[in-house]
């Protein structure tokens, strides 16, 4: 899609009272800032730190092995749009979509609909994270959902059950990460937050 141009970013301005659709969503510029439409108000993404960078990549790589060994579907990271309604268009930072699920991606250009498994890696915006998108990920079926946090170094483990979220694991420092979902995955939480090298 490329870079914006600057007529095109001068162009664009997000009214803060203006209720946004998927349809708006798909007319932004292409390229950064990043937004997310979340309950039809745009939200910009900012930089990630690089704590949340290193485990995003460590989390990525080890999930996209293990679904491509065992010939499951496909792992997916940021940024990618995930439109789950009319009102609401996400970028998880992580997602799985099981080979039952792939007619959700369209055109191989964007995804409408609720990937399988869905990891957030909390951030500046963790308030949406953690309450109005988590919310929406449980009402539109997202089978599995985590998230992670770098700060605390915690990593909450969530199965849905009847479009509700049950806590099924908490994993600190020193523990092993599991999926339901994925049987047989596993993660060390010491792995991904390990100490960022020094100079």
């Amino acid at each position: 899609m490329g870079t914006p141009t600057t007529s095109e970013q001068e162009a664009f301005v997000v009214r803060p009272n203006k209720r946004y659709t998927a349809r708006d969503f798909e007319n932004l510029p292409p390229g950064p800032p990043y937004y997310e439409l979340i309950n039809n108000s745009l939200v910009m993404e900012p930089s990630p730190e690089i704590p949340h960078q290193r485990a995003s990549l460590s989390l990525v790589k080890k999930m996209d092995d293990f679904v491509e060994q065992h010939s499951l579907g496909l792992v997916l990271e940021a940024p990618m749009d995930v439109e789950l309604d009319e009102d609401n268009v996400f970028q998880p930072d992580i997602l799985f979509i099981s080979n039952e699920r792939l007619g959700i991606i369209q055109d191989g250009r964007k995804i409408k609909g609720a990937p399988d498994l869905v990891v957030e890696i909390l951030s500046s915006n963790k308030k949406y994270d953690q309450e109005e998108k988590k919310y929406l990920y449980e009402l539109h079926d997202v089978r599995e959902f985590w998230l992670v946090d770098t700060k605390k170094k915690i990593v909450e483990v969530f199965e849905n059950q009847r479009k509700e979220f049950v806590l099924v694991q908490k994993a600190w420092l020193g523990d092993t990460v599991r999926s339901k979902l994925l049987a047989g995955f596993e993660i060390a939480a010491d792995y991904l937050f390990r100490e960022i090298p020094k100079p």
